[in-house]
């Protein structure tokens, strides 16, 4: 039985179009003249005998059917592209993942520590994505991702990879006058927050007996790089943990203000297709980052037996920075 493919010029034309909402937009991406476009983009719609979209005039807009078929043609395109410069790059051999991780968390831990991956699995090869919300692991290529927030992703299987401590940071030259700094010159500076821990800077107030402070002053910032740029820049201070600032911790570029240190609800997960859970490529590098985050571990739980971070504990009346739902972190 023959199969009912739309050819890949079609469904090309038509992602172009449903991306930019425009024909003309389309045909200059695609290297084609517009009439040619339109042409395709009819033999697609009377081949599906479905409109995909509206045209009033020279506009253009997606019907119901066309919105939601651009996104299926949009991911499946993706894949083909991801698929052929895979076998482009390594003539089908070897093994590859795709991962998605938080942007800053992913620049900043997950890549350099991937030679230590690279050593052990000489063949594999892993290819990075920036993701920073959720997403179904049906629609997409991705055979994990490393987020931020709570262990519910949809139809995924999860591993619980260390949790996050706070601790108030910012250049030297911002509190120079003060040799070891309380918490009220600490939020006596300007506040600096991420968009995704918007409780942060009540939490820490809260475990350092401060009532009177206004939290929600200060410049808030989408993402943790860009945080943590506004606190070398001397923006202000920040509450970041300090597995994100080594390097620029060992320069000098950030000071630790104070030991207190507040952990948010939330955590670091690996999330996976709960279907590839047997895959053995990905298990053993769910099994990698067991090893690489084990480090880490310790370190908090030697953190909730010291004096200074006895405020972390979860029992009730303690400090904790609540965990957004929806969102990646």
């Amino acid at each position: 039985m023959r199969r009912r493919l739309p050819s890949i010029g079609a469904l090309t034309a038509f992602e172009a179009a449903a991306r930019h909402l425009s024909i003309t937009r389309a045909a200059a991406e695609l290297a084609l003249t517009e009439s040619a476009v339109s042409r395709q983009i009819s033999l697609l719609e009377e081949q599906l005998g479905v409109r995909l979209f509206h045209r009033i005039k020279k506009r253009i807009s997606l019907t119901r059917a066309g919105a939601m078929y651009g996104e299926r043609v949009m991911q499946t395109i993706e894949r083909i592209e991801r698929d052929t410069q895979e076998v482009m790059g390594h003539e089908g051999g070897g093994v590859v993942l795709e991962i998605a991780a938080l942007p800053t968390v992913g620049s900043q831990w997950l890549v350099p520590r991937l030679a230590s991956f690279y050593d052990g699995q000489p063949g594999a090869t892993v290819h990075v994505s920036a993701r920073s919300t959720r997403f179904f692991f049906s629609e997409s290529a991705l055979d994990g991702a490393l987020y931020f927030g709570a262990p519910d992703w949809p139809g995924a299987g999860v591993d619980h990879l260390f949790d996050e401590v706070l601790l108030p940071v910012g250049s030297p030259a911002l509190l120079r006058d003060a040799a070891a700094p309380g918490p009220r010159d600490i939020v006596g500076c300007r506040l600096l927050h991420l968009m995704t821990r918007p409780e942060a800077w009540r939490h820490w107030c809260a475990a350092a007996g401060l009532s009177d402070v206004n939290v929600m002053r200060g410049p808030r910032f989408e993402i943790q790089s860009m945080l943590i740029s506004a606190a070398c820049a001397g923006l202000g201070v920040a509450l970041l943990p300090r597995f994100l600032i080594g390097d620029q911790l060992r320069s000098g570029k950030l000071k630790v203000l104070s030991d207190l240190a507040v952990r948010s609800e939330g955590a670091y997960y690996f999330a996976y297709p709960v279907e590839n859970a047997g895959d053995p490529a990905l298990a053993v590098f769910r099994a990698w980052l067991q090893a690489q985050t084990e480090s880490l571990r310790k370190r908090t739980r030697a953190g909730d037996a010291a004096p200074a971070a006895r405020g972390l504990s979860s029992r009730p009346g303690r400090a904790r920075v609540a965990a957004p739902r929806g969102r990646a972190g």
